[in-house]
């Protein structure tokens, strides 16, 4: 969010100026104060004066004439922000007219009024879009209805800064009030001669801005009074609600003068061009090695700047042409360096700031221009600026650069094998722990050398989920107010032609650099699926009157990981300092080289200084891994004479395809698609012509379409099931997109389909992008909740034999199908391991160790994000090492009872037995494979106590021997009848 400078403390003298005949005659100036100079007012006929500088509170206070039974009120206070620089209306959000912040002023406004003046300092917030009225006096049966509209007066900044008065427009054509920089507006409306129309005369900083003669409406606006009166609330409900800062609106009774306005107008004006000549940064004046882009209008109060330079021969200043087509060159200070070993240079350039008729301020900035580098310096310099981007948060492949900006070497090193020294990453496994790395650049040049190391944060991969939903980025349309700003809307369904826009037709994302307007966003998922970047056309038609006059190398970028919150806007330069544009842009990852290449559409200027002649429209590209950093531009496709725009692009097995708007004016236009292999194949003859007339073969012969969208259909699509999607935007004939599918991407012709759009603003959509999303994406963006995936544990584990470990795997499986991640925790008595997840699957080695017999092994998956926890067991056997069974009997003899052990050989092979009781120890030297023995025990004894017998059953020797000890129990014995 933007936040107004804070410039202004009015330092006012009461009623300075009160009499009619010192109005006449002139201001008397007060002597100033020796450190604080004082302002005169204007305080005749001042009969509403709203300073809006409470802090707190809903009244908002009238100190004028009027007095406090004027006062008004501040509806929605929860948003607006107060404070004694003015209110701040809807500082965090885009609301309609009604349920925006406001203020209601009182009813009859300027009831009486044959002549009236408005006067106020206004902030426009950059972010202010679509349709608003700064402040509206009406007169309607119900201020919430639509119609029923009885006269109206009401200021604006919609396309251009003016005040209508009934159905005349005060205005300058085009030209708006700059957004982000404080204004000081006048309105002044005074009867004419002829006693029935009025002149109406608009300001800004005291200058007169425009002015029309010919006004029928009276200030009273209506003869039965007004009751629908606002500040920052228009008198359509359906319009936006303003959204910036208000402060020290007054309304007079009576039109002020020239004099009187610029009076008004002073000390804003004095206190802005300070301001602006204060806020004025080069950047590190001490050393500039670089051409310097001076600005032209001031960031605090929007003064004009011109630049001198005290010696040209180090620091010249080159302005541009005054063609309207080069209005958007900027001012540059190009310097020339002192030869190596020359001392360093030095010139003054002096910024001239001006705002308003009279209200001059300089600023002397010095300027060091050091010698050429050596290659100290050199190697420092491009260590100082070497720089990677969101070091934090690595989800893809890096940008390394090899070379500086100086001429340095740049080589690299790793301190992990997931990121390698040409910065391509492979990230953890979804379920798996984030991991830091180090890479340490050396920066060499002539036996000089410097390093310079980053830690990064390589993130997992995210849960690959089936894509069931689809997303859609569009434009509106630039016959109105907020149509040139992104559109976000999602299916309705796994099928790309039913949709629902997400804000009702209202813009999710507004442009506030540039151009200020958005058009032809296109969205692009990275491959790993948790990073999506969109990029934009730099262009506001509505506002700047066209794109002919447009005169931008650069788009907009932004990115996400959730298609829900975007980083803030990028003003990127992408093309070449000589080319007219840069529109339409789109991107696609290209696996040969494992980055995006980013492509648009321009043309040249013939005569680049001076901004003429365009040449025809052709489509060149550059490479990227971030949308941070990007190759040098290159011609892509140049079909000259002829113009080529608008290609979007799709992998289908090895083949690229790509679809392309033929330039050739109005309805001759269409849409053609190519194939290679070779998707940066420059060599537009080298492209095999797949069907050259799409548009009006498929749907309507007569029309012009451009800004085409290919995609494959969702798995499950219920439309187009198994098919390919293209979408073509007919800007001629309705306009808007139109669709089709075809199973077969190179075919002639394709089955038209009727896309449906509920909510968008538009029947339907301008050239934009469709997305294929997964259902939890889809939830997440309606704002629906997802409900957590059970999860089911499978765990399998093989018998092993006495002394070997256990091999125990655990398979967990989610509820919704698709992958898993995260930990298990494996049990067996009193040992316990936890390892992740690989491919759905968990192994562990049980130690050796456990004694012979049944165990069980619990397996507890503990969860991982939405995946919820569930566990499972089994059980396994050690089975003895040298087989053989062993059983205890007793029998009687003569009364007393014998202890009988049978030991039965299992082994392949014949084994040695030793069977130990409490009675006895006897041995077997040889017991034969399958063979069994005996071995009886006499106790002597009528009965024994239960016990147990040791038997060992054993076989090779030294190194080769084995041997199972076997511990049988058995109860009580007698011979007892």
């Amino acid at each position: 969010m933007v936040s107004p400078p804070l410039i202004r403390t009015r330092r006012s003298r009461a009623a300075a100026v009160v009499a009619a005949a010192s109005l006449c005659a002139g201001f008397a100036i007060a002597a100033p104060a020796a450190a604080d100079p004082l302002y005169d007012d204007v305080v005749d006929g001042l009969v509403h004066h709203f300073a809006l500088d409470e802090t707190s509170g809903t009244v908002v206070a009238n100190t004028g004439s009027a007095g406090a039974a004027a006062n008004a009120t501040l509806v929605h206070p929860e948003k607006a922000q107060r404070s004694a620089d003015g209110i701040r209306f809807n500082p965090n959000s885009y609301a309609d007219a009604v349920s925006g912040a406001y203020v209601q002023l009182p009813n009859d406004l300027t009831a009486g009024m044959q002549a009236v003046t408005f006067d106020y300092d206004i902030w426009i917030d950059p972010a202010n879009v679509g349709e608003h009225q700064i402040w509206s006096l009406g007169n309607k049966a119900s201020c919430e209805a639509t119609t029923g509209q009885q006269g109206q007066l009401f200021s604006s900044n919609t396309q251009r800064l003016r005040v209508a008065a009934g159905s005349v427009n005060v205005q300058q054509n085009r030209v708006r009030l700059p957004e982000g920089v404080w204004k000081h507006v006048t309105y002044t409306q005074t009867p004419n001669a002829n006693g029935t129309s009025w002149t109406g005369t608009l300001f800004v900083d005291g200058v007169q801005h425009a002015q029309s003669t010919t006004i029928t409406t009276a200030p009273s606006v209506n003869a039965a009074g007004t009751n629908c009166n606002f500040l920052a609330r228009s008198q359509v409900p359906g319009n936006y609600s303003f959204r910036g800062t208000l402060a020290d609106f007054r309304v007079y009774d009576r039109g002020l003068s020239a004099a009187e306005v610029a009076t008004r107008a002073a000390q804003g004006n004095d206190e802005g061009v300070k301001a602006d000549a204060a806020a004025i940064d080069l950047g590190l004046t001490s050393a500039i090695v670089e051409d310097l882009v001076l600005p032209k209008l001031g960031s605090v109060a929007g003064s004009s700047v011109t630049w001198s330079s005290s010696d040209p021969s180090v620091v010249e200043v080159v302005v541009p042409p005054t063609a309207t087509s080069a209005r958007k060159v900027p001012v540059r200070g190009v310097i020339t360096r002192p030869a190596l070993g020359q001392p360093d240079a030095t010139a003054v350039l002096t910024a001239t700031l001006k705002k308003g008729a009279g209200s001059v301020e300089t600023r002397e900035i010095q300027i060091t221009v050091p010698a050429e580098y050596d290659v100290n310096h050199s190697t420092a310099r491009d260590a100082l600026d070497l720089e990677l981007h969101s070091t934090d948060d690595v989800r893809g492949n890096i940008t390394l650069p090899t070379k500086g900006r100086w001429g340095s070497d740049i080589t690299w090193t790793s301190s992990s094998e997931l990121v390698s020294s040409a910065g391509e990453v492979t990230r953890p496994a979804y379920g798996k722990p984030e991991v830091t790395a180090t890479l340490t650049a050396t920066i060499a040049k002539g036996g000089a050398h410097v390093e310079k190391s980053f830690d990064v944060v390589v993130k997992p991969l995210p849960r690959d989920e089936e894509k069931e939903r689809y997303f859609l980025g569009y434009f509106k349309g630039e016959g109105m107010a907020d149509g040139e700003q992104i559109m976000f809307a999602t299916s309705n369904g796994n099928t790309a032609l039913d949709w629902t826009g997400l804000t009702g037709g209202w813009p999710s994302l507004v442009s506030q650099l540039g151009d200020q307007g958005l058009r032809d966003p296109h969205i692009v998922r990275s491959p790993d699926g948790d990073t999506f970047y969109m990029i934009a056309t730099d262009l506001n038609w509505y506002d700047q009157g066209g794109y002919a006059i447009n005169d931008t190398q650069y788009i907009e970028v932004f990115e996400s990981n959730d298609l829900v919150n975007w980083t803030p806007q990028r003003h990127v330069k992408v093309a070449p300092d000589n080319a007219g544009n840069a529109f339409a842009p789109e991107s696609l990852w290209v696996d040969e080289i494992g980055a995006y290449a980013v492509f648009w559409a321009q043309s040249m200027w013939n005569d680049p200084i001076n901004r003429t002649g365009q040449g025809n429209a052709q489509m060149w590209y550059n490479i990227t891994r971030d949308f941070q950093t990007f190759s040098e531009p290159k011609v892509w496709q140049n079909p000259a004479p002829q113009s080529r725009i608008d290609t979007t692009a799709i992998k289908v097995g090895d083949e690229y395809y790509r679809v392309t708007k033929n330039e050739a004016g109005n309805a001759g236009s269409d849409i053609f698609s190519e194939k290679n292999t070779d998707f940066l194949d420059s060599d537009i003859n080298a492209w095999q012509l797949v069907a050259p007339a799409l548009g009006r073969t498929t749907w309507q012969s007569n029309a012009g379409y451009e800004g085409p969208v290919i995609f494959k259909a969702n798995p499950g699509d219920t439309a187009c099931p198994g098919q390919f999607y293209l979408w073509g935007d007919r800007y001629t004939n309705g306009g808007g997109y139109q669709a089709a599918c075809e199973a077969n991407i190179e075919a002639p012709t394709w089955q038209a389909k009727t896309i449906t759009m509920t909510n968008a603003g538009v029947p339907r959509p301008r050239h934009g992008t469709v997305l294929p999303i997964t259902l939890r994406e889809w939830n997440h963006i309606r704002g629906i909740a997802n409900a957590d995936v059970t999860t089911t544990v499978e765990v399998a584990v093989d018998d092993v034999r006495e002394g070997a470990p256990a091999q125990a795997t655990a398979t967990v499986t989610a509820a919704d199908g698709f992958e898993t991640g995260g930990q298990v925790r494996f049990t067996a008595g009193d040992w316990s391991k936890t390892v992740y997840l690989e491919d759905g699957k968990a192994s562990v080695e049980i130690p050796a160790g456990l004694a012979m017999g049944a165990h069980e092994v619990k397996a507890e998956y503990l969860g991982f994000e939405y995946l919820l926890a569930s566990a499972g067991t089994t059980s396994f056997d050690v089975l003895p090492l040298v087989e053989a069974s062993v059983s205890v009997t007793g029998r009687c003899v003569a009364g007393k009872e014998t202890l009988v052990v049978t030991v039965a050989n299992g082994h392949d092979g014949g084994v040695q037995v030793k069977v130990e009781t409490a009675y006895g120890v006897k041995q077997v030297a040889s017991l034969a494979k399958d063979k069994s023995t005996s071995a009886a025990f006499t106790t002597r004894l009528a009965s024994v106590p239960a016990g147990t017998v040791t038997t060992t059953v054993s076989t090779g020797q030294g190194d080769d021997r084995m041997e199972s000890v076997f511990t049988t129990e058995h109860p009580a014995l007698s011979c007892a009848p």
